[in-house]
């Protein structure tokens, strides 16, 4: 005799794992779709309905907080001549798309890399730090108006950070940047520099980062003296990178430009020399173009529109994105 109760349970039991399993792979779906958004339109997916949201929320998508994509549309932004968002309102944009963004990445969010032209303000960075607590990389856009205050208070947030790209935002604070990396964030391992290398760059470096691995100083302005107590000051340091960059010190009246390998054997240990990246001489095309016989010619001898390459690449892996 067939029972028939039992044929119902089994069913609806049948039911259940079916839909179980069609919503899983619905959701999997969804998650590989959103995989290929950038971070604005992966940020706006999940207010058409709550399957959408619930996938924008997976964790994979939320790794890395990657501002690069956006483009001006983003937030009616008006370029000025040097191509920096800098107008009021679209700060104020920038700043709950912040807020939005990294609330949805929440603690998932272990990298973020700054639009180029995104002008930086203390609210946004501060915002972006209150929200983002396991961040282990930063990459800083050029230009903004960030204080000593704005940088302490991310940097309070931020006590796991591994890894930053130091840009020009930081010219009139970067003393105040390692003095706060020293008390907060004491696991730095990775430095990168877009800005010109000086010597006080130097000193604050060796004081505040001392388990340094890996710098970066390719294609600006470096103080030969400031690499020269890198590497007889950081132990361990296992590559400084100075591609295409120019090697000089500041002497009365002007500017002396060396030759990195014959002039750093005076005064490093030959041992260092396996810790540097550099070209090969005349061989690259960069280089090239900024051996100027005045110093202020190769700061400008590339265009501006360029300069945001240069910011992405690097011979370091690491430092690359």
């Amino acid at each position: 005799m067939i029972d028939a109760g039992n044929i119902n349970m089994k069913r609806r039991s049948s039911n259940r794992n079916r839909k179980y399993s069609n919503d899983y792979l619905f959701y999997e779906i969804l998650v590989k779709i959103f995989t290929t958004l950038n971070v604005m339109d992966r940020s706006l997916v999940g207010m058409v309905c709550k399957s959408w949201n619930l996938a924008s929320r997976d964790p994979s998508l939320w790794k890395k907080l990657d501002l690069t994509t956006l483009c001006t549309r983003c937030f009616y932004v008006r370029l000025i001549p040097i191509n920096v968002w800098i107008d009021e309102y679209p700060s104020n944009k920038m700043t709950q798309f912040l807020k939005y963004a990294s609330s949805l990445g929440g603690g998932n969010v272990s990298t973020i890399i700054l639009n180029y032209y995104v002008y930086l303000r203390d609210e946004h960075l501060i915002s972006l730090a209150e929200r983002t607590p396991n961040v282990k990389r930063l990459v800083l856009p050029v230009s903004g108006n960030i204080t000593k205050n704005g940088i302490e208070s991310a940097m309070r947030s931020w006590r796991g950070l591994e890894s930053i790209t130091i840009t020009s935002i930081v010219n009139d604070i970067a003393i105040d940047i390692f003095v706060a990396i020293g008390k907060y964030s004491l696991n730095i391992l990775r430095l990168k520099f877009t800005c010109y290398f000086d010597l006080d760059q130097a000193e604050a470096l060796v004081k505040y980062t001392p388990n340094l691995k890996e710098l970066s100083i390719r294609n600006i302005l470096v103080n030969m003296r400031g690499l020269c107590l890198v590497l007889n000051s950081l132990k361990h340091l296992e590559v400084v990178n100075i591609c295409h960059s120019l090697i000089m010190d500041n002497l009365e009246g002007g500017f002396e430009i060396y030759d990195p390998i014959d002039h750093i054997l005076k005064y490093v240990d030959v041992s260092c020399l396996k810790k540097l990246i550099i070209c090969e001489k005349n061989s690259c095309l960069r280089c090239k173009n900024g051996r100027k016989k005045n110093v202020y010619d190769y700061r400008t001898s590339l265009p501006y529109r360029h300069l945001e390459d240069i910011w992405r690449e690097d011979e370091i892996s690491s430092l690359a994105h």
